[in-house]
């Protein structure tokens, strides 16, 4: 059995810690009580000392840039969500040669939006375009801080309030756009992948859009979220695309 680490144990590292057989590790920062019979620790090496082959990163930007070449080096291969951080050139350029290094590999799941499949399939020949669109209604949008300025109160109809580079983009709403990261790196990379900011008010949820221009042929993506307050905990596909990833690994059969 695969043994796996995780680090970070927020909403996604306890729904991950739940599902996953073989977690032999959690590396938090804050204290945690329990994890589910799992030993909680508190620093990379001793992290590390319990031997995981695949470590999770769910914690934040600054421990992916932080950690993130280390736990490569030790020979872990190293799923991230917090890719936001790789926006930063300095923090994308040292994580993406502690991957060529190794031994550990780093592998990006989809996220929020589910699959990358089709846009990694496109990339494979004449991909020309690619805009990754998220959707939110206004009253969720001025519950971030990047969005201060913006006036929402006056938006009636779906709305594009800032657009730019993914990187441009995932510099300013670093818990926001994860989900834009891993579509750049499967596609055109971080500064020529699109980005759109929408606020909508016929919304509740937050909702992607990942549009691609392509030689086998265009194609338009478009995902909805569960209905949720605007501070809730929606339950999407980002905890359950990378179950998707990690069942790969060890299945004999692989869809």
């Amino acid at each position: 059995m695969t043994r796996y680490g995780i680090v970070g144990f927020g909403r996604i590292g306890r729904r991950l810690a739940a599902r996953l057989p073989g977690a032999v590790a959690v590396l938090a920062r804050s204290p945690v009580t329990a994890a589910g019979g799992i030993p909680v620790c508190h620093d990379l090496r001793t992290f590390l000392d319990y031997g995981p082959q695949v470590v999770v990163e769910c914690a934040s930007r600054d421990t992916l840039a932080g950690m993130g070449p280390a736990i490569l080096a030790a020979g872990c291969d190293l799923v991230p969500l917090s890719l936001t951080a790789l926006a930063d050139r300095t923090v994308e350029r040292r994580l993406m040669a502690a991957a060529e290094a190794g031994p550990g590999r780093l592998e990006i799941a989809p996220g929020a939006i589910g699959t990358l499949d089709l846009l990694a399939t496109a990339r494979e020949e004449g991909i020309t375009r690619v805009v990754y669109r998220q959707l939110k209604s206004p009253t969720m949008w001025k519950l971030i801080a990047a969005t201060r300025g913006v006036d929402f109160d006056g938006v009636r109809t779906r709305t594009v309030f800032r657009r730019g580079s993914v990187r441009e983009l995932a510099m300013d709403f670093t818990n926001n756009l994860n989900t834009a990261v891993g579509v750049a790196l499967a596609g055109l990379g971080l500064d020529r992948t699109e980005a759109e900011l929408v606020a909508d008010p016929e919304l509740t949820e937050t909702a992607h859009e990942l549009e691609i221009h392509a030689s086998p042929g265009n194609a338009v993506l478009k995902l909805g979220g569960r209905d949720v307050p605007p501070d809730g905990d929606p339950v999407d596909y980002t905890t359950f695309s990378l179950m998707r990833v990690l069942r790969r690994r060890g299945a004999r059969v692989v869809i």
